[in-house]
């Protein structure tokens, strides 16, 4: 065993004593609570769960003005590698009269964003559905750009268009397929990205979101694209999502790596 395998068998064998673990876990709990951005911390069977067990230092969701108003002052100015897949797939599904529906769209950042690099077709129609206080903020961004870019809070309205996107937005949605399905004229393209699946079981850890707390899914891969291919999709391609990750220090196991993007085409 060479110096640095010894070092790294000697850290782990401490952290394995249950008194080092526990004033080590307490000691990350402590930091999670406070400003730690993007963070993780817990794994839980439900949304319920995750909700009671989050510390009481902020507000839980996204339905938050200062939330919204903080995504308004801070559009992203340049794509993210997880991007280009999405933008690739819009070239080839675009027609004249697309309409989109960005699931999770928050206040139109993908519609602003992806318009640098891609000509949007001459009538397209998109419309972005989130919660009330950011549609709120969306609007009125969208009328200050003077962009004919609708807003809702109703996934219902997701009924009948063309493409549906949610990046970065399904692993807070309890049963999305379900949703889906309920639809009388699902949408005909999936575009899914930054989403947090890997091999082992379903669980729902929280996050750090900055301002506020929220619970979301880490999913198991193989039962959520199945999900959508009971309903009558089919995996058209599949990316990793290497800037997102969740690492949840305890238990380590339930850490992601990275995320994953999908694109899904309706079959029927």
């Amino acid at each position: 065993m060479n110096l640095l395998s010894l070092n790294q068998f000697l850290k782990n064998s401490i952290k394995s004593i249950p008194f080092v673990q526990s004033l080590l876990e307490s000691k990350y709990k402590k930091k999670f609570s406070g400003n730690f951005y993007g963070g993780f911390w817990g794994v839980f069977e439900t949304f319920e769960e995750a909700i009671q067990a989050a510390p009481k230092s902020k507000p839980l969701g996204y339905d938050d003005f200062e939330l919204a108003n903080e995504y308004k002052n801070k559009l992203p100015q340049t794509i993210q590698s997880y991007d280009y897949p999405i933008i690739f797939w819009l070239r080839e599904i675009f027609n004249d009269n697309s309409t989109v529906f960005d699931f999770g769209g928050n206040v139109g950042i993908h519609f602003f964003l992806y318009e640098k690099y891609i000509k949007y077709p001459p009538y397209l129609q998109w419309t972005v559905c989130d919660v009330p206080a950011i549609t709120k903020t969306g609007e009125e961004l969208a009328l200050q750009m003077k962009k004919e870019l609708k807003f809702t809070n109703n996934f219902e309205a997701a009924n009948d268009n063309d493409i549906l996107i949610a990046s970065g937005s399904l692993q807070y949605v309890v049963n999305f397929a379900g949703e889906l399905s309920k639809l009388p004229n699902k949408p005909k393209h999936l575009l899914i990205n930054r989403l947090p699946l890997y091999s082992g079981n379903q669980f729902v850890t929280l996050q750090n979101g900055g301002r506020v707390f929220y619970p979301q899914f880490v999913f198991n891969k193989e039962e959520f694209i199945d999900c959508l291919v009971e309903i009558g999709y089919e995996l058209v391609d599949i990316w990793k999502d290497r800037t997102d990750r969740c690492w949840i220090p305890f238990p380590e196991e339930k850490s992601i790596p990275f995320y994953t993007g999908l694109y899904l085409k309706l079959t029927i």
